[in-house]
């Protein structure tokens, strides 16, 4: 409800009313009020109006007759006695000064029928007046006390607002530390993997190391005892030299060459990277099979070594390769007897 229609709601006049709140410049209920208050007397009419007014009605109004017959003179009075003088509303009986106290009433009442009449409207007497400005008062509290609830619910309503929104932060910061925490994790393990591996591709160098070493020494301890088995067989008179290499290798008793069909060899293969100690393969041959016969025999019994197989003895050192695999045992001096090792 505007402030223009609760002060004409109240009793005050059309002219008064505007007036009020043009010299408050629509400064509010309030200032409304002080200035009705501080302003009985003022009607709101200005004199230049009032002074216009009074002219159009002079203008307007015919000077009466020097002598005006008795019949016109009682209509006139009749006329005047039907003058209206309010308008009332035909369906609860209430009576207004004005058509704007009649508009406001069926705008807020919903009441269509309205029909002038001749009742004046007893004006307000100052206690009635009085009355009128306290319940104004009572209800510019209750308006007051109803926009400072209203207002409270607002502020209440936005510091909701703002908590749900912290709310709403917080979760979204715990859900970030959430998702950060496990990519720690993920880069953790990775880490952790990668340490694992490299840790045991150490171990795998270490074992190879060993196992090398372990075949190195093998070697070296093989080398040696055909060395010892050389020295002894030199301090013997008998011997013959021209077959001494296959004697010291095979470490037995000298046994002529001359008329020997068979060649007795002692093969030791060298440990491979990976396999465990090898025995070593003794076998009879024809002195007239080649060296290729026996790189055959050894394939078949260690299948495992490769194609590019050496025969070497100790003392004196002497390879045989594939170069070699064409000449008879006893053209490479391998008969009766002779102790080979076995490399790749």
């Amino acid at each position: 409800m505007s402030d223009e229609a609760t002060l004409l709601e109240f009793g005050f006049p059309v002219d008064r009313v505007k007036a009020a709140l043009s010299a408050t410049k629509d400064g509010g209920l309030d200032a409304a009020l002080n200035w009705l208050e501080a302003n009985p007397n003022d009607s709101g009419v200005s004199d230049s109006s009032a002074a216009k007014d009074e002219a159009t009605s002079n203008t307007e109004t015919p000077a009466p007759a020097a002598a005006a017959p008795e019949a016109a003179t009682a209509e006139a009075a009749t006329t005047e006695s039907q003058e209206a003088k309010s308008i009332k509303c035909s369906e609860c009986g209430k009576l207004f000064k004005n058509e704007d106290h009649a508009q406001f009433h069926a705008v807020k009442s919903g009441h269509t029928g309205f029909a002038q009449s001749t009742e004046a409207i007893k004006p307000l007497t100052e206690a009635e007046k009085k009355q009128k400005l306290d319940e104004l008062q009572v209800k510019l509290k209750e308006k007051r006390k109803k926009d400072a609830e209203a207002e409270k619910k607002r502020l209440q309503g936005n510091e909701i607002l703002r908590r749900k929104g912290g709310k709403y932060d917080s979760e979204n910061k715990e859900k970030l530390k959430e998702q950060q925490t496990k990519r720690e994790l993920a880069e953790n393990q990775r880490l952790k993997r990668e340490d694992q591996e490299a840790a045991r591709r150490i171990k795998m160098k270490i074992e190879q190391d060993r196992r090398d070493r372990a075949a190195r020494i093998a070697q070296e301890k093989a080398e040696r005892e055909n060395a010892g088995s050389a020295n002894a067989s030199q301090s013997t008179p008998a011997m013959n030299t021209t077959s001494l290499p296959s004697m010291l290798d095979a470490g037995l008793p000298k046994v002529s060459t001359e008329g020997s069909t068979q060649a007795r060899l002692q093969i030791r293969p060298m440990l491979q990277p990976g396999a465990g100690p090898a025995q070593p393969l003794t076998h009879t041959f024809s002195a007239d099979q080649t060296l290729k016969d026996v790189f055959k025999f050894i394939k078949e019994q260690m299948p495992h070594f490769g194609r590019h197989m050496k025969l070497s003895t100790s003392f004196p050192r002497k390879d045989f390769t594939a170069h070699h695999e064409s000449k008879t045992l006893k053209e490479l001096g391998l008969v009766p007897n002779a102790a080979l090792i076995l490399t790749e």
